[in-house]
């Protein structure tokens, strides 16, 4: 019997089904909430720019994609110019490479006309930092 090369258990009824029926979609109808972003916040992680752009566009969300304001930022600022009842986020922000003030771990800051902000951050929580005035809900990487 020969090993799968990805070293994972592909093909096994647990992998087919670790996420049916238990959590809800990324987007439903447009919308998404803290707990749909959370169930699959690799939807964002490690994802570039492009990537997360083409996501929004899929979706149905229709942006201006401009840089960050803040000197020295390497974020980049999606601006969502199609908000409506169908789709609540207003902006995103891509920063691959973090700041210094959040200790240079990159994340995705999503905001909602209803949800607030959410930001979905690819560490570990003990290596993200803020200075606690954080005013997102925050997503940290499964481990």
């Amino acid at each position: 019997m020969s090993k799968p090369d990805s070293g994972h258990f592909s093909g096994t009824k647990g992998a087919d089904n670790a996420n049916s029926g238990s959590s809800p979609p990324l987007f439903d109808n447009g919308h998404v909430t803290y707990e749909s972003i959370a169930a699959h916040r690799e939807e964002f992680m490690g994802k570039s720019v492009e990537q997360i752009a083409d996501l929004l566009s899929k979706n149905g969300y229709e942006f201006n994609q401009r840089g960050s304001k803040n000197k020295g930022s390497t974020a980049q600022i999606m601006e969502i110019t199609n908000a409506s009842k169908e789709r609540n986020i207003k902006q995103v922000q891509v920063s691959p490479n973090g700041s210094s003030r959040h200790g240079g771990v990159p994340y995705v800051k999503i905001s909602t006309s209803n949800e607030g902000k959410i930001k979905i951050i690819d560490a570990k929580k003990e290596n993200y930092k803020t200075a606690g005035d954080e005013k997102a809900k925050l997503i940290f990487r499964r481990d």
